[in-house]
Formats: C-alpha cells, structure tokens, sequence
C-alpha cells in the first residue's frame, strides 16, 4: 500500500548531503552544546566531542583498510557511542549492520 501526506501544500526541501553531514552543519558552532544525552547516565556528548569523534574512529577505519562498501557489525547498546561509532562508518562510506548488545558469544557466531 502506498501512502501519500494530506499536506501536499508542503514544500520540502531535502539537501543532497550526508546524514552525519547533516547533522553536524553547525557543529563548529554548537560545539560545546549538547548532542546527545544518555538517559539513564546523564552523561552527554557535545557537538563538538561528537564530531571529533567521528572523524577520529573513521580515520581510524580507514587507517586500518576499511573502505566503502565494507561492512561493519556494530556490537553496541543504545548510547552516545553507538551513534558515533555509526556515523564514523557511515562517513568512510561503509555499511552498518547492528548485532543485538545481549547476544552471547556463542549466539553471536551464529549471525
């Protein structure tokens, strides 16, 4: 079934940028407000923490052979990491596959 919005007076405009390119346009400016916030911790991450870390983890991604196209299995619960370690390979150009964080070792193997 295809659905379409009542609300076909709505003009959106979608810019053909990345996600994480995207999400961290004004990163520089909002460097040291908060952009993600760990719920249960309180712990936080700023734009700044966030957008350095993902240049670090894809930088080293990508020092280590990992290319677009390569796939990477996430092993992670939901926290500010997760999204980091995400968009890290997102921005070399790799694949994310998620595993769920209470899997065994055993059951992990199997995937």
């Amino acid at each position: 079934m295809i659905y379409t919005s009542e609300r076909t007076d709505l003009k959106l405009e979608i810019p053909d940028v990345s996600i994480t390119e995207y999400a961290l346009r004004h990163a520089d400016r909002l460097a040291d407000k908060p952009a993600l916030i760990d719920g249960p911790s309180g712990r936080t991450l700023t734009y700044g923490q966030l957008a350095g870390g993902i240049k670090k983890v894809a930088g080293g991604l990508y020092a280590r052979g990992f290319r677009k196209g390569d796939v990477l299995a996430i092993y992670c619960p939901n926290m500010p990491e997760y999204a980091l370690v995400f968009n890290a390979v997102a921005s070399v150009g790799g694949i994310n596959t998620t595993v769920n964080p209470l899997y065994t070792a055993a059951e992990l193997a199997k995937q």
